[in-house]
């Protein structure tokens, strides 16, 4: 990277523009299109950024949408832009553009296309793209003659709004260009003047996007399908779209469709009056309250070559670990937020409207994967879209899958494999997957310690899908209740009592049994659960090569390397299974995990990392990341084990592009450096021998704590931890002798109790903070 082209790119992470003469000298900076920012405002922001410089570069424009395009997005309107100098193409969606209904499945659909078209922008030089995680804004900058052009890119969840900024710094009046709106339907596109209108209907929903141009500087025209600028100093355009969708509504339709038009035309006036720099200091402010409360620094400067190259060429790069964790985080924020309603297999992002499994709510793994990281990587607030997913369609009285219940007599509701936005699921019966999603309900409490969300939320459902079970379960000829006639994702045949089932229907009723005596419920209902769980298979059964058995009657094929591992449910993201609670059935789940193998579709491989790590074997498991992280350019669809990876821009490779693998891994990452499900915290419990040194900062536990660590040399040197709500702290260490005092934040000695060799507790005050000093760093 050559100076100019770093000193340009780290002042625009700053929000400010530099000038800069012949010989690469920085003469000064300017802020473009604002000259009453408050500079407290510049400082707190300049202060926020992260030590740590996360980057996604590259010197060429992408080539290909899937595989070199970036993403964008504010957790509903989502964004993907390639680059190019002549003819920019930004790709959008936004997440309830769906065709389906109530009956019929349907697709997640590609919205548009808004195209940049800038005449005789052929010969350039200094070409650099990249997307800032610090800042989620995206830029693009190159030079034609000696007029550097840059552009910015975001999309704010403050102002519901993508934005576009082009300037020219140190230069006036240079920028010409064309903007265009593409529906990917056939809906209809207006031009008036600065702005751009498209609407239309699909199955079920009305939509309409809107686009406008603010020009400083020039002139600006309209013409047939496009607005044209000539002559300006700056060029800012504006983006915002959607549907009349509502996940509240009996027939999923919240507004007419001049509603829905004024909504979207409603969001425009205020954007319009803003400057740049007030709009993009507004979604930085807001983006980093999120962002920030995690690093992970694993002592690893940013390379010095693009991203692409050090996928390819680079693997080991432990620069590139922290960069895809955070990229993990980075998607969650820009795709999980905004409304009740996940992300689906491809988060926001989508080009087609025939996406591959339509671009679905996936649920034998994969929607519940893009929720693995939310809670322990501190980005609770982006649970909540599941969450409230899981809750509004489940309590529908007269909703699909109640119906599916009432069906088979049954209480409750369960879910097929594949599901729409509108209630519709088929494919597939997956009737324990309704234990499964009832974990998320549970974790999103044993994290944030919000008893009134557990009475309110959480506990209606959970004790509702207790109650299908109840209905369900037939007792085998030992006398166990089993689930009869399931499945093992995604392989096998029907049968009863299957490892899955009952794996998750212990989670269901273990956890619903805490929340009972969390709540003081002690009723008929909670006599009843203790009753069926206790006589309940638990699905823990060892086989005859030493393995966790996946199916009561077939028999398990030892050197089976299928991607699912649908019995290992209690391994992760299960409880059961753990060295800290019974060695036989750890080396058990270790003999499973090692015929399955090392490789398989990108998120099978991520999943494997946090299996690994549950199993406290961080070289494992980083050899997995590290399989994750191994490069692709497949595109088509393939369910072969070696076809899997990650594409040059880091979106997870099945293949073709499926986000859980981002997010998997992320929580796998997470995994391996802090375990909290079992009561305790476990910090470090899978620490890689390539992470020599580093720190982790902002990890969440259970119980509400948070937690910071700083090893070296395999050995944890620093751990402090913030209690949010004042609950006992017990924390696992390897040799308690080792712990030398737990002092608060004003170094007042707190009183702590050694449990035995491994393990130490003390009292905790609501939002107090603690450290424990160590006489002597130890390793594990």
């Amino acid at each position: 990277m050559t100076l100019k082209k770093y000193i340009l790119i780290t002042s625009i992470l700053l929000g400010t523009i530099p000038n800069i003469n012949s010989k690469n000298q920085l003469i000064s900076y300017s802020i473009p299109g604002e000259s009453k920012l408050k500079n407290d405002f510049t400082d707190k922001i300049k202060k926020s950024e992260s030590t740590i410089d996360l980057r996604l570069w590259y010197n060429e424009p992408a080539k290909e949408w899937m595989t070199s395009a970036l993403p964008l997005g504010n957790g509903t309107f989502g964004a993907m832009f390639f680059g190019n100098v002549e003819k920019e193409q930004i790709q959008f969606n936004e997440k309830t553009l769906w065709t389906g209904s109530p009956t019929l499945r349907g697709a997640y659909q590609n919205f548009g296309d808004l195209f940049l078209e800038f005449p005789n922008h052929t010969l350039y030089t200094d070409y650099h793209r990249e997307l800032c995680l610090n800042n989620a804004i995206g830029t693009v900058s190159y030079k034609i003659g000696d007029v550097t052009y840059v552009r910015e890119y975001f999309v704010s969840y403050p102002d519901s709004m993508l934005v576009v900024h082009i300037s020219t710094p140190g230069h006036t009046g240079k920028i010409d260009l064309s903007v265009i709106l593409n529906d990917a339907h056939d809906g209809v596109v207006k031009v008036d003047k600065n702005k751009i209108t498209m609407t239309g209907k699909l199955d079920v929903l009305s939509y309409k996007a809107q686009a406008e141009i603010k020009n400083e500087g020039g002139t600006a025209k309209s013409d047939n399908n496009k607005v044209s600028v000539s002559g300006a100093n700056t060029v800012t355009i504006f983006l915002s779209g959607g549907t009349n969708y509502n996940i509240s509504s009996d027939n999923y339709i919240g507004e007419n469709e001049a509603q829905l038009h004024k909504r979207i035309s409603n969001r425009f006036p205020s954007v319009i009056k803003s400057s740049y720099t007030e709009l993009r200091n507004r979604h930085i402010m807001d983006y980093k309250t999120f962002f920030d409360r995690v690093i992970l620094d694993l002592d690893a400067p940013m390379p010095t070559i693009p991203t692409d190259e050090l996928v390819k060429l680079h693997n080991e790069s432990t620069y590139l670990d922290q960069l895809y964790y955070q990229y993990g985080r980075y998607l969650m924020i820009s795709s999980s937020r905004g409304m009740d309603l996940p992300n689906n297999l491809q988060g926001i992002w989508n080009n087609t409207n025939t996406p591959p499994w339509q671009c679905d709510i996936h649920t034998n793994i994969n929607i519940q994967m893009n929720y693995w990281p939310a809670e322990n990587t501190n980005l609770s607030e982006f649970h909540k879209p599941f969450i409230h997913y899981i809750v509004t369609e489940s309590s529908k009285e007269n909703g699909s899958w109640r119906k599916l219940a009432k069906a088979i007599h049954c209480r409750g509701w369960y879910v097929n494999t594949q599901s729409n936005i509108f209630g519709h699921t088929d494919w597939n019966a997956n009737r324990p997957v309704n234990a499964w999603y009832c974990m998320h309900l549970w974790q999103h409490y044993a994290y944030t310690d919000n008893i009134d969300y557990l009475r309110e939320t959480a506990f209606p459902v959970m004790k509702n899908t207790c109650e299908f079970w109840f209905d369900r379960l037939t007792e085998d000829a030992s006398g166990k209740l089993i689930a009869p006639d399931e499945w093992s994702p995604e392989q096998g045949e029907w049968e009863d009592g299957v490892s899955y089932a009952q794996q998750l229907i212990w989670e269901l009723f273990n956890q619903t049994l805490k929340a009972t005596k969390i709540l003081g419920k002690n009723n008929k209902f909670t006599s009843t659960l203790k009753e069926k769980y206790s006589q309940l298979d638990n699905g823990l059964a060892i086989g005859d090569w030493g393995q966790i058995k996946e199916w009561k009657v077939q028999p398990d094929i030892k050197g089976n390397e299928h991607r699912h591992l649908s019995h290992l449910m209690a391994l992760y993201p299960g409880n059961q299974i753990s060295y800290h609670l019974n060695q036989k059935y750890a080396d058990a789940a270790k003999a499973s995990l090692e015929s399955r193998g090392d490789l398989g579709t990108g998120w099978s491989r991520a999943w494997k990392i946090a299996c690994w790590a549950r199993l406290f074997d961080g070289d494992h498991a980083y050899k997995l990341l590290k399989s994750a992280l191994k490069f692709t350019d497949h595109i088509p669809l393939s369910m072969d084990n070696d076809k899997g990876g990650v594409y040059k821009n880091l979106l997870d490779a099945h293949p073709p592009f499926q986000i859980d693998g981002n997010f998997g891994a992320t929580a796998g990452i997470t995994e391996m450096l802090i375990q909290s499900n079992l009561g305790f915290i476990h910090v470090l419990p899978a620490l890689p021998s390539a992470w020599k040194k580093g720190k982790a900062k902002g990890l969440k536990a259970e119980g509400n704590f948070t937690v910071n660590m700083e090893w070296a040399d395999g050995s944890l040197k620093e751990c402090s931890i913030y209690s949010g709500s004042g609950k006992p702290c017990k924390l696992y260490f390897p040799d308690t002798s080792n712990v030398q005092k737990v002092v608060t934040d004003k170094g007042v000695s707190v009183k702590y109790k050694i449990i035995d060799s491994n393990f130490l507790s003390f009292e905790t005050k609501k939002n107090g903070k603690y450290e424990i000093i160590i006489k002597a760093p130890y390793s594990y």
